[in-house]
């Protein structure tokens, strides 16, 4: 492999009726199982504390999320976890050092961490945790964490060795209301990153609503119907540290929808980043940008609010990708029991249809409660599959519903190769063989073999890693993609590929990295960049004119790429 390999920047499917049925041409694989629980040699001990009250506080239940990123800039990616512990009332409003921390584990690029708490400065952060992204907020070319909590967020700058500051005061971001999912994204293409925090429920913790029957054991977590929501939050960033309250201003006022994640994407791929907000039993928001980083509501027209037949949904988690091949970004949401999760075809870069049914993801969705979920080539085949982590809201349901139950298996779906999927527990292995109170699931070569792993977060539970054993394929891999950015890839025999980072699954960050599978001399002939900027890769002259199976790792700019360099490495 060559290194250093320098490109110049020049700015510049209808699903069917039935799902396939499962079979080795549908998945691309034997009926191996694809993923093996690795989590006890990985050195990882993370147990999210949920700080359980006999009150049954809404937040208790929600759980916490994780980013998977390289903080420390070493080629290897290393996990964040947010922790939660002590519903924050009474005493424990005030977070004292004796609350947990939010805790950090570096990876060495075997699939093996290091618990690197101690030394992350402020990143052992001791809020009421929800959520975490990362990206380069203060432009000094290393990835910060911002964190959502109950309470105030915190907004932690990292010095590319996996320590960090506390700069939320100084930043303006220390929102203290209930804030979960949230976005870094460059909303006017002004070259840094901005902010879309998105709000849950206003809810009084020294007066919680009883719900549920009032015998011994029964009492129960209120639906989000019995809270008023919180509108969400919009920072645009100063470039001087500085973030300001711009939502009125831009045209994101009047959200109020109870929110739980937010993705930035170019749906309709005009070269600037649209926001989907996904909110809980009230309308799903589609914001589209305008161009010059002022949004208009799109939602009425875009079919993006509401499924199929009209209805409101409990939207939770987020993934986008293009999983029909048709050169467009597709949108599925996971949702409550009794609904189904909802997966929505863009037609036109213009409008979402509701294809659930017709992809196969309608049965198998309607009895579990869906909250993380990526699209990911675990395969390598060329097609999106998609996995699901899988937890109900209520730790009592049994004794309101028979056949349901609070911890429950995640889910694995495999794509045909058109858009249609087939729910697969074999394949699954040990991710669908053991029920979890799934809540954050996440992606990331972890042992850097070329294939994709899974880290699952639950609900007062230890975190999981499971490493992808599916048949290794060649493939080129793109390291350090910045969130947002869409790429089309054509190969050397003229089929184009549309992809983009994985989303923000649930409250958290994969990894940013990308797959793309090649078939047997098969090469990459050129990239181009979609979004933002809608920037084209030109190879430099004297180098190849195509780049075969490795890895091309994207360094050094932000969002508005002028020059970006790849190193192609063995």
């Amino acid at each position: 492999m060559r290194a250093g390999a320098l490109l110049c920047c020049a700015l510049a499917a209808c699903g069917a009726e039935q799902a396939p049925e499962l079979s080795t041409s549908a998945t691309g694989a034997s009926a191996a199982a694809w993923f093996v629980d690795a989590t006890a040699g990985a050195g990882i001990d993370f147990v999210h504390d949920a700080g359980f009250t006999a009150q049954k506080h809404l937040a208790e239940t929600m759980g916490g999320g994780a980013a998977c990123v390289d903080l420390d800039e070493d080629g290897a990616l290393d996990l964040y976890f947010v922790q939660s512990g002590p519903i924050p009332v009474g005493p424990a409003a005030e977070r004292t050092d004796a609350m947990p921390p939010n805790r950090l584990f570096l990876g060495d690029g075997s699939g093996s961490f290091r618990d690197a708490t101690a030394a992350s400065g402020h990143a052992a952060h001791r809020g009421y945790g929800m959520g975490a992204i990362a990206g380069d907020a203060d432009g000094d070319g290393h990835l910060d964490l911002f964190v959502t909590n109950l309470g105030p967020d915190a907004l932690l700058l990292g010095d590319g060795r996996a320590a960090f500051r506390d700069a939320t005061e100084a930043a303006g971001v220390g929102d203290g209301r209930w804030t979960t999912g949230a976005c870094f994204f460059d909303a006017e293409l002004d070259g840094d990153l901005d902010l879309y925090v998105t709000a849950y429920v206003d809810m009084d913790l020294d007066d919680p609503p009883w719900c549920g029957r009032r015998d011994e054991g029964w009492r129960s977590f209120c639906h989000p119907d019995h809270y008023a929501g919180l509108e969400d939050r919009y920072w645009r960033n100063e470039g001087d540290g500085r973030f300001v309250d711009a939502t009125a201003e831009v045209g994101l006022a009047g959200s109020d929808g109870k929110g739980l994640g937010v993705v930035a994407a170019d749906f309709d791929l005009d070269g600037d980043l649209d926001l989907y907000v996904a909110n809980d039993s009230t309308e799903n928001r589609v914001w589209r940008n305008a161009g010059d980083g002022t949004f208009l509501d799109d939602t009425p027209i875009s079919g993006g609010g509401v499924n199929g037949i009209g209805a409101t949904e409990a939207g939770m988690g987020i993934a986008v990708g293009d999983i029909d091949g048709d050169l467009d970004l597709d949108l599925f949401v996971t949702n409550f029991d009794d609904e189904s999760n909802t997966l929505y075809r863009t037609d036109e870069r213009e409008f979402f249809t509701d294809v659930t049914a017709q992809a196969g993801l309608d049965a198998p969705s309607r009895l579990p409660v869906g909250f993380g979920t990526v699209f990911e080539d675990f395969d390598l085949d060329g097609d999106l599959d998609l996995a699901v982590a899988n937890g109900h809201i209520i730790d009592n349901i049994h004794l309101y519903h028979d056949g349901k139950t609070w911890a429950q298996p995640a889910q694995l779906y495999v794509n045909a190769g058109d858009g249609r999927f087939t729910h697969a527990p074999e394949l699954a292995g040990a991710l669908g063989a053991t029920p979890f109170v799934g809540r954050g699931l996440y992606t990331g070569d972890f042992d850097r073999d070329g294939r994709a792993d899974l880290l699952l977060t639950q609900c007062n539970g230890p975190a999981r890693l499971f490493r992808n054993t599916a048949p290794a394929r060649p493939a080129l891999h793109l390291r350090g993609v910045p969130p947002g950015v869409v790429l089309e890839l054509e190969t050397s025999t003229g089929a184009k590929h549309l992809r983009t980072d994985a989303g923000p699954s649930y409250c958290g960050a994969s990894s940013g990295e990308l797959a793309l599978a090649l078939a047997d001399g098969e090469r990459v002939r050129s990239l181009r960049i979609l979004s933002p900027g809608a920037a084209t890769l030109e190879f430099a002259p004297g180098l190849p004119d195509s780049f075969g199976p490795g890895t091309l790792t994207l360094t050094g700019t932000h969002l508005r790429l002028r020059a970006t360099t790849f190193t192609e490495e063995p």
